[in-house]
């Protein structure tokens, strides 16, 4: 089973081509968004999205890494997995599959939020009536219900996440247009790696406690409750760079698939550990990999089910 591996690459432009590659070969339309700035480098970076399945689907799951970093690179390699190792067979005819393949090495790939989000102080307030607002209150509080808002999280961000990423908001918002029209139930799957045991998956929910998407994360993975609420990986940035908030018309299930690098006492500096080793971020070990990829496809499978049962 070590061919699986085939699928990661330990470059980003390696990693582009060939997912081109493989869309090409079996004709996935693709649309490409460079990356702004400074962060588009030499060769430049660029943000590749294709759909699979039926384009009239209401059930879409969606594969990608918001992960800064190498760490992004597993997305990278689950989503070339899913068009060279495998995965394509594994997707029902009722369920769509959007890939957004985009890697940053130099940091992160979607803003916490956009900067057109933000109302300028220097324009005038809006004169909202009562009735418009209490409209307003009432759409938020169904929408809050359903996805939830995490406030604390909001407050928690560092100035480290407030480096500029390598897309705007705009971008996230246009693949949200294109990429979700008549989507009904929607599931996230943000792939990054993470501080637990070497090569075995996590799902980290990242919907609120009590809301609709976190029961339906619970009910569609096994999660542990425990690693759920420590985890590491899932409380840098939104899932998916927050997509989910931009669908208010679907019922959106956000989950955060971390592969352990190591252990957390390895991690947190165990006896195992030499006083300067730094566990690897994004390990070429071929187990790793073999059973990096046996995860995705699990909880894409899992995700697929979740889409049929409750859509």
């Amino acid at each position: 089973m070590t061919d699986t591996v085939a699928c990661f690459s330990d470059d980003v432009n390696r990693a582009r081509d060939r997912f081109l590659t493989a869309c090409d070969r079996i004709g996935l339309r693709i649309t490409s968004h460079a990356a702004r700035g400074d962060n588009a480098g030499s060769t430049g970076l660029s943000c590749d999205v294709a759909r699979m399945g039926s384009p009239d689907a209401t059930r879409v799951a969606v594969l990608c890494s918001a992960a800064a970093g190498s760490a992004g690179l597993l997305g990278c390699g689950a989503i070339l997995g899913v068009l060279t190792e495998g995965g394509l067979q594994d997707l029902p005819k009722e369920v769509a599959l959007v890939l957004i393949h985009a890697a940053n090495p130099a940091g992160p790939i979607w803003p916490y939020f956009a900067p057109d989000d933000v109302i300028s102080a220097n324009k005038p307030a809006p004169d909202w009536s009562d009735s418009v607002l209490a409209a307003a209150e009432e759409r938020f509080s169904a929408f809050q219900a359903e996805q939830g808002v995490d406030w604390t999280r909001m407050a928690g961000q560092t100035l480290a996440s407030m480096t500029p990423p390598a897309w705007d908001g705009a971008v996230l918002r246009a693949i949200a247009a294109e990429r979700f029209e008549g989507a009904q139930q929607v599931c996230v799957i943000d792939s990054r790696t993470g501080p637990g045991p070497f090569g075995m998956p996590e799902i980290v929910p990242c919907n609120p406690p009590n809301s609709a998407g976190r029961t339906r994360a619970e009910s569609w993975f096994t999660i542990n409750v425990t690693a759920a609420s420590d985890a590491i990986g899932a409380g840098a940035a939104p899932c998916g760079g927050g997509l989910g908030g931009l669908l208010p018309k679907a019922q959106v299930t956000n989950v955060v698939l971390e592969i352990g690098t190591y252990s957390l006492s390895r991690r947190l500096g165990g006896s195992t550990r030499s006083p300067n080793e730094a566990p690897p971020s994004y390990p070429s070990d071929t187990v790793w990999r073999n059973n990096a990829w046996q995860g995705v496809r699990l909880t894409l499978q899992n995700a697929y089910r979740g889409l049929l049962r409750d859509g």
